[in-house]
């Protein structure tokens, strides 16, 4: 089977912060998979203002230029594993629309043209099935008609502050439950949202790689966690909306001598802000995803700390590697984490009462030095499983859903 991938974080992205995002992981699988002979990526196509203002490349670094042509780039990025860069003359537009603009240029008929250009170079033409993790591809889908398509639903962004006001969204998901071969999504939520008008759609849920996260390796101490004292709390994920800020705020504050450590990319900084006032509260940025076992090994507890209310049908990765990395956790109850309520290591909380409650618990075994039994990662939760069912559906074989 040939695989056009559009995923919602494209290869350049993936090569800059590290495949980290759930379709980072399903292109790193998929180019591995024994049935996939061949696997484009298309990259979002990159104006002028991108280039010129924000200096983005044209095409990966790493890799080998194929081919070249009036905007159009092609690399092979793996073994069977190529994308398809393209600039677009467009200034201004990219910059009023925001992210606006990823439907309406995913709609040009020049971009059409771009990929059937690329599928003819590598002989896809035809013969391929396509993949999206995001609705907002529609527009290239209904002018390139491909022979099979899926869509993978990453979260619900008609419930995403950045995205939820993106024009055709709704219109874009109703065509995907009508129209694509396969559907799927990442959490429960939105996969019973899905079952409404689709009962066949999947509850895929996130995963993990365990040999990135293992906690039989030794990994050396971070140098900016050198000087916080344990125990440390330690959270590893983008700082937006979803955060509860009141939660954390409350266990900052009747926590004192525990220090907690946030790492991530700051989507929004004003929501996250006042809480870096605090002495035993540590931002030490973001990091490359490379270095996050080296971060997570130095955690004394993990934490998921969202808002059940602001989540957008979420499933995240995280509560997957600090699971496999071995650490006690507390989470709200969000995306799969029911699924692991009998796990010793595993606190789950609604309010922010339960979420402080959960945090002592834990932190009262640590400070005794009592051991907290801890359960390994079911293979069901390896992005290779993931992958698999995935490639199962798009050849038209039973994908089996989450047990």
């Amino acid at each position: 089977m040939n695989l056009v991938v559009i995923p919602f974080h494209d290869w350049k992205k993936c090569e800059h912060e590290g495949f980290r995002t759930r379709d980072a992981h399903f292109m790193q699988e998929f180019g591995k998979h024994p049935q996939v002979s061949k696997m484009l990526v298309i990259n979002r196509p990159l104006s002028w203002a991108e280039m010129l203002l924000l200096k983005r490349p044209r095409h990966p670094q790493h890799g080998q230029l194929i081919y070249e042509q009036n905007g159009v780039y092609i690399s092979q990025v793996g073994e069977k594993t190529y994308t398809l860069d393209m600039v677009i003359p467009e200034f201004w537009r990219p910059l009023w629309m925001k992210r606006d603009w990823i439907p309406a240029i995913f709609g040009k008929l020049q971009v059409a043209r771009y990929v059937n250009q690329a599928l003819a170079h590598l002989e896809m033409t035809n013969d391929y099935s396509m993949f999206l993790s995001a609705p907002l591809f529609v527009p290239l889908v209904k002018n390139l008609n491909p022979p099979t398509w899926a869509l993978d639903a990453q979260d619900n962004l008609l419930k995403h502050a950045l995205y939820e006001h993106v024009p055709n969204l709704s219109q874009f998901y109703d065509f995907c439950l009508e129209n694509a071969d396969f559907v799927s999504a990442n959490s429960s939520e939105t996969t019973k949202w899905f079952q409404k008008k689709r009962a066949d759609a999947l509850w895929i849920s996130n995963g993990v790689d365990p040999e990135n996260f293992s906690p039989n390796k030794p990994y050396p101490l971070p140098a900016d966690l050198d000087g916080i004292e344990s125990p440390i709390v330690g959270y590893a994920g983008k700082m937006q909306e979803m955060l509860d800020i009141e939660a954390i705020e409350l266990a900052v504050k009747n926590l004192p001598h525990i220090n907690f450590v946030f790492i991530g990319q700051q989507l929004n900084p004003k929501w996250v802000q006042h809480l870096w006032q605090y002495p035993n509260v540590h931002y030490l940025g973001d990091k490359p995803y490379r270095l996050l076992p080296q971060y997570l090994a130095a955690f004394d507890v993990c934490i998921i700390p969202y808002s059940i209310e602001r989540q957008h049908g979420v499933d995240p990765i995280k509560f997957y590697e600090y699971l496999a990395m071995g650490k006690p956790i507390v989470t709200t109850d969000i995306g799969g984490v029911a699924d692991f309520r009998e796990y010793p290591q595993v606190r789950i909380v609604q309010t922010a009462e339960q979420f402080i409650e959960g945090l002592r618990q834990i932190l009262a075994l640590i400070q005794d030095n009592k051991s907290i039994e801890i359960w390994p990662v079911p293979v069901k939760y390896l992005w290779k499983t993931k992958a698999e069912q995935i490639i199962s559906a798009l050849l038209g074989q039973n994908a089996l859903p989450e047990a």
